[in-house]
């Protein structure tokens, strides 16, 4: 049986007060048989005040309950709307009032439920929209869902009929997935409701970025191929975004993986690979080079990378460069090239030998082996350098002078000289054994003493007299010396202590003859 209906409260009441209004009604009647006219006049009165109690409170009572079912029949409208838009399958949708900016979020409940449940509501969904935005959309997509979800620009579509769709990516257990979202604007009765879908699209969006990136990968194989030939021994196609790469080799060598192979992740996988692959001087370079973050930071400011390394070939190191450059227009990828350049850099190594070789040759004496003016000139360039810098270097110079070398020439002859300062050279050389020596003339030799010969000059000069005593007893080569150590607050040049060195070897120059007559 169909439950009857309660009778309602409203109409009990309007029916107490028309029987109470027919009540007044009788006894008026009676009053005026009975000739009380003033109480059958207040009588009548009654009653139809009471009459017209009823009539208007069954108006209102009938305009309230029209007005209800008015609601129920919208929000029957509302919920069908919504039934019908997550069955498209949107995951939820807000109802946003356009007039107040209050809004309500529905969605189904479960799986295995199909009822429409309210997820979240407020009274600000543009304040709501930025602070939820800001914790669950990923970063990147943060500043382009904020130009689409705002309220100048929602308004604006809803005032120009107009539909959005918005593609973004979501953080959902630590998990990034594509959703799409949709602006629309509410039909009658509900056209004063901004209608907000949300999709997740992720496994549609993904499967398409693969059929993509497959297509790419068959179109760009044939260039790269064409660039490995004559170029590359190995290049690298990356996706900054998930850091799967592509791989294409036309070396057997330098391939780890097959010709255009699938990796998916470069970064991890090359700091693996490096440890056993890379020549162990090189190593920390590298690791720094290709720690992710410090990779796209360079390439960004830089524009492109280029590093020269050592790759271990067949056990043995050889010289190769890494170029990377972001693809024209596209700095989601970055290419990274590996071309051979060992042939290169062994020549160009050998050519510096030769140069050094040359360079050393024109800066040594021929006859002593020691540097020779030319070097003396250079080094006192460097040192003027240091001085006019004001690193204050410290350092002595010591200045030697050959005896007798007029004497044994014109006695014994030049290859005796040679001789004579041969022997001079070598006598300068073992007491400063850790200080270059110059000839700077025939006869004359300057030391530049720093570190432990500077620490030990004195002593080391006094060790040259001592062996030049006794060298002048028995008739040998015979040297003067003076020393002098560079002085900050008066020197400004070497020559300044150079001047003082050679005064001082010239005093001992004349107590050397004196001492001989």
């Amino acid at each position: 049986m169909k439950k009857r209906a309660p009778l309602q409260w409203h109409y009990i009441l309007s029916i107490g007060v028309s029987l109470l209004s027919a009540f007044m009604q009788l006894r008026a009647v009676l009053d005026l048989k009975s000739g009380n006219y003033d109480d059958c006049m207040a009588s009548f009165i009654a009653s139809y005040l009471l009459m017209l109690v009823v009539v208007i409170y069954l108006y209102l009572s009938s305009d309230h309950f029209s007005q209800k079912s008015f609601r129920n029949n919208q929000e029957k409208i509302t919920y069908s709307r919504i039934a019908f838009s997550l069955a498209s399958d949107y995951e939820s949708v807000f109802y946003l009032d356009s007039e107040d900016g209050s809004y309500v979020e529905y969605g189904v409940g479960s799986k295995n439920d199909d009822s429409l449940t309210v997820i979240s509501s407020g009274k600000d969904f543009y304040t709501d929209a930025i602070k939820n935005i800001s914790e669950k959309i990923f970063e990147g997509d943060v500043e382009d869902v904020m130009k689409v979800v705002n309220k100048k620009r929602l308004l604006e579509a809803y005032k120009n009929h107009e539909v959005i769709h918005h593609e973004y990516r979501l953080v959902k257990d630590n998990k990034v997935l594509y959703y799409n979202l949709k602006v629309t604007e509410g039909q009658y009765p509900d056209n004063k409701f901004i209608i907000i879908g949300v999709k997740n699209v992720d496994a549609e969006k993904r499967a398409k970025l693969k059929a993509a990136q497959a297509v790419e990968r068959s179109i760009t194989f044939g260039q790269i191929a064409n660039a490995l030939a004559s170029r590359y021994e190995v290049l690298y196609y990356i996706d900054l975004e998930t850091d799967e790469y592509d791989e294409f080799s036309s070396s057997a060598s330098y391939s780890k993986l097959h010709i255009g192979s699938h990796g998916k992740d470069f970064f991890g996988e090359s700091q693996r690979n490096m440890i056993h692959d890379i020549y162990d001087e090189d190593y920390p370079m590298l690791a720094q080079m290709m720690d992710r973050d410090y990779f796209i930071s360079m390439l960004d400011n830089l524009g492109q990378l280029s590093v020269t390394y050592r790759l271990l070939i067949d056990g043995k190191p050889e010289y190769v460069e890494l170029r990377a450059v972001h693809p024209k227009g596209d700095p989601k990828h970055v290419i990274v090239g590996v071309v051979n350049i060992n042939e290169r850099m062994v020549r160009e190594e050998e050519l510096s030998r030769k140069l050094d070789n040359v360079v050393n040759m024109a800066n040594r004496d021929a006859l002593t082996g020691v540097k020779n003016k030319r070097a003396y000139d250079a080094m006192e360039q460097d040192i003027n350098n240091e001085m006019s810098n004001q690193k204050k270097p410290v350092f002595a110079i010591a200045v030697c002078d050959l005896n007798n070398l007029k004497v044994v020439n014109d006695s014994q002859g030049h290859a005796a000289g040679d001789e004579y300062i041969r022997e001079a050279c070598r006598m300068v050389c073992r007491v400063f054994k850790h200080s270059p020596v110059y000839r700077v003339g025939g006869d004359e030799f300057v030391v530049i003493m720093r570190g432990e010969d500077y620490d030990n000059r004195k002593a080391l000069i006094q060790e040259l007299r001592t062996q030049v005593d006794i060298n002048r007893e028995e008739g040998r080569v015979v040297v003067a010396c003076g020393m002098s150590e560079y002085q900050p607050e008066t020197d400004w040049s070497l020559s300044d202590v150079f001047e003082r060195a050679d005064q001082e070897m010239y005093k001992n120059k004349k107590l050397l003859k004196k001492a001989l007559s």
